[in-house]
């Protein structure tokens, strides 16, 4: 074998080790079920509020620590003062914090005049179903869990009822209810995060259909499509 030959040998040994590594690498950051944002353009509110949602799940120990620590009192008042609540209202155990906690990461992620902070789910729930049938210009519309529409992407809510009756999308009184916040995506799967979960801020995984919508799980109806920039 000639000089040149050998040389040749040598370089393409080199290249092709190196997309070797390269593939190994994407492959690892990657992975089969990728935690990367797959499709999702993120608008700045969107970011800041993933990051601020994080945030707080970091804050509660990433759900280790529970709402009767004398350290989460302070946290829980701020929740509370977000929505109109005094001191006097609530105790840590006694009223659900889960929409005060939603009201709260909105707000400080800048959601303002666009939200509605409250301390039940389902008047924020109502409000973004009204925009979706007025078909108006509000960012915040709530769909059908079914429908391809509200197919999740990353900042979205997915909302489930607390209810004995499971589809709740047409009732325009209040009612018990719940919603997280979409901070995650994969090819067939969703990590959410919200408050007062396990009596604390915690996350969970739902899985995806298909065509990317939720699958049908417990008491699972809406979710809340977040177009704000």
């Amino acid at each position: 074998m000639n000089k040149k030959k050998k040389i040749d040998i040598v370089t393409w040994s080199v290249i092709g080790l190196a997309v070797v590594s390269v593939g190994v690498l994407i492959y690892t950051k990657l992975g089969k079920n990728s935690k990367n944002k797959l499709g999702n353009k993120l608008t700045n509110f969107k970011k800041k509020l993933i990051d601020v949602t994080n945030s707080e799940w970091e804050y509660w120990d990433y759900g280790k620590t529970k709402e009767t620590a004398s350290s989460m009192y302070s946290r829980l008042k701020d929740y509370w003062s977000n929505v109109g609540w005094s001191e006097n209202r609530w105790t840590p155990t006694s009223e659900p914090w889960s929409a005060a906690f939603i009201s709260y990461v909105m707000k400080k992620a800048g959601a303002g005049n666009d939200f509605v902070y409250n301390a039940s789910h389902s008047k924020y729930i109502r409000d973004a179903i009204k925009n979706r049938k007025e078909n108006n210009s509000k960012p915040f519309k709530a769909y059908r869990l079914s429908e391809q529409q509200a197919a999740p992407e990353l900042g979205d809510l997915v909302c489930y009822s607390r209810e004995s009756k499971t589809d709740l999308y047409d009732r325009t009184s209040g009612y018990k209810s719940h919603c997280d916040i979409v901070v995650n995506k994969t090819v067939d799967s969703i990590d959410v995060i919200g408050g007062n979960v396990g009596h604390t801020v915690q996350k969970k995984t739902y899985q995806l259909n298909s065509d990317g919508t939720v699958k049908k799980t417990g008491k699972l109806f809406a979710v809340i499509k977040n177009s704000k920039v």
